[in-house]
């Protein structure tokens, strides 16, 4: 369930002001706080429930978290930190994979595993985190099943559509629309399974698989089921998934250093040697730092609110995502999709993920490829270097990238005085309406800082590029007025014209017949 997003910090002009910071009755805003209150305490995780999972883990299940420690948060939530002074790649966690939940013990689970059969790794867990809820104390992963929360205010709760309207203008609106609808869906594919055979799904037995109960464990299950690269599979974590979730940075670029405070670990992943779930810190780090796991999948900002309902306003390799394409009225499209798609590219709808600081060069490539009309041209665009074709394509390929990003934050209906002012009242505000707030300024941001490299781009760029060279962008004007400041020298210059020719001047520039009459 992964893809992604886009993001800015420029203003938008005549833009509407968000429901939310319009005036609100006391009362409205009692409930509010109230609301805000038991949707907090649904979310969050208590510090006595980790600390009984840590002694349980580590006493039945030879889970190692002997480097951390569990203190209580101003919200009464679990706050994760070391022990000691830690190296950069020191070990905060390891979790053996029987203490873990995979496909294979939803698979061998009596209750959903035919139910589970064929469906997608994070349905499966859901049902097997539905059945083993239902089972309270009995359950064997009681005192694990009791840290596994969701927040109320994850999108995949949402079904009004003045929640939805929190999204407008983010490229992640439709999809939460979508996942919304789609877990609903695939509730009742799994309801019609059982009733349709009830010989091998006594109704009895699973009176306990309401759409309330299955809609809670798959928000917790998208919220706290870890992807591990090298197991290739998802996994419930016991005590991972206590540990708060941060955007991991851009791609060979080392996570930020511990001296904030908190400390970057992971991604987790599986150990072969040691058969178990590894965490280990990323950065050296100072005893009492709070520890941060970073997301193994690089969400950026967009899709880690889709699935957590929470929003990292620090993310160090927050992106959004750019689509273009080749146009099909294209006199080259033949032979420019059969070079990209030769190349691992698409002719259609490809993304390429844009950063705060850095675009990739490949979009470069492909805007520039996308539009050169020369056949000869075409084996002048490089895709592994920044090279410029032209000056015409570039300032062509530029200002199509300014009138995408022009359009991306038009579609936003607040700007950014509206979303500072909101997040200023983010303790009288529902938790949906302050994440999705800091969700559209990270965007907005991320469009800001795109449009301001086009124009450092640009700049060099002075005039209007055309095939015979550079021309001033405002030539057209420049001529009409030269023309005007012409006029009131026309009578001197026919006057002195007039002088020039009594005096002569021009006889030699006359034409001369060759004989012909004359006096006599």
């Amino acid at each position: 369930m992964s893809r992604v997003a886009r993001g800015s910090q420029t203003t938008l002009k005549g833009a509407k002001r968000s429901p939310a910071t319009q005036n609100r009755s006391p009362s409205s805003r009692s409930r509010t706080i109230r609301a805000r209150a038991v949707a907090d305490a649904n979310a969050v995780v208590a510090v006595e429930d980790a600390r009984e999972l840590a002694a349980w883990l580590s006493y039945d299940k030879g889970v190692d978290a002997s480097a951390l420690a569990f203190k209580e948060d101003a919200k009464g939530g679990v706050r994760v930190i070391l022990k000691a002074d830690a190296e950069a790649g020191a070990t905060a966690l390891r979790v053996p994979q029987s203490a873990a939940v995979t496909s294979v013990d939803v698979g061998e689970h009596p209750i959903v595993s035919e139910l589970a059969s064929g469906r997608p790794e994070l349905i499966g867990l859901a049902l097997w985190l539905c059945a083993e809820r239902i089972k309270g104390g009995a359950s064997e992963w009681a005192p694990y099943v009791k840290t596994l929360r969701a927040n109320p205010d994850a999108p995949l709760f949402w079904t009004d559509a003045k929640d939805f309207a929190l999204l407008k203008g983010s490229p992640v609106a439709a999809d939460a629309i979508e996942r919304s609808k789609s877990a609903r869906t695939e509730y009742a594919s799994i309801t019609e399974v059982i009733k349709s055979d009830p010989s091998s799904y006594p109704p009895e037995a699973y009176e306990f698989l309401t759409e309330a109960r299955f809609v809670d464990a798959l928000a917790t299950v998208c919220a706290k089921a870890t992807w591990l690269p090298t197991a290739q599979c998802y996994a419930l974590v016991p005590l991972l998934d206590v540990i708060s979730i941060g955007g991991a940075p851009v791609p060979g670029v080392l996570p930020p250093s511990a001296s904030d405070g908190v400390v970057r670990c992971g991604p987790a992943d599986y150990d072969v040697d040691t058969a178990s779930v590894v965490l280990r810190c990323a950065t050296k780090a100072a005893a009492n730092s709070e520890v941060i796991q970073l997301d193994a999948l690089q969400r950026n900002n967009g899709e880690l609110f889709l699935n957590t309902g929470y929003v990292d306003q620090k993310h160090p390799g927050d992106y959004i995502y750019m689509k273009t394409d080749i146009q099909t009225s294209d006199r080259l499209f033949t032979a420019k999709k059969q070079v990209l798609e030769g190349m691992g590219f698409t002719a259609a709808d490809q993304y390429f993920p844009v950063y705060e600081d850095r675009m990739p060069t490949q979009l470069y490539s492909y805007l520039r490829f996308s539009r050169v009309q020369d056949p000869g041209e075409m084996m002048a665009v490089s895709f592994e270097e920044d090279k410029i074709v032209s000056v015409m394509n570039e300032y062509e390929i530029l200002q199509i990238l300014m009138g995408d990003c022009r359009e991306l934050m038009a579609e936003y209906d607040t700007n950014e005085e509206d979303e500072l002012n909101l997040l200023k009242l983010s303790d009288q505000m529902p938790v949906r309406e302050i994440e999705a707030a800091k969700l559209r300024m990270s965007e907005k941001k991320l469009i800001g800082a795109t449009m301001n490299a086009v124009r450092k781009r640009l700049a060099p760029i002075r005039g209007i590029p055309t095939k015979q060279g550079m021309e001033d962008p405002n030539q057209d004007l420049l001529d009409i007025f030269n023309a005007i400041e012409s006029i009131p020298n026309k009578p001197k210059e026919m006057f002195e014209d007039f002088k020039k020719w009594a005096r002569g001047d021009y006889e030699d520039e006359l034409p001369r017949g060759g004989g012909g009459g004359g006096c006599g």
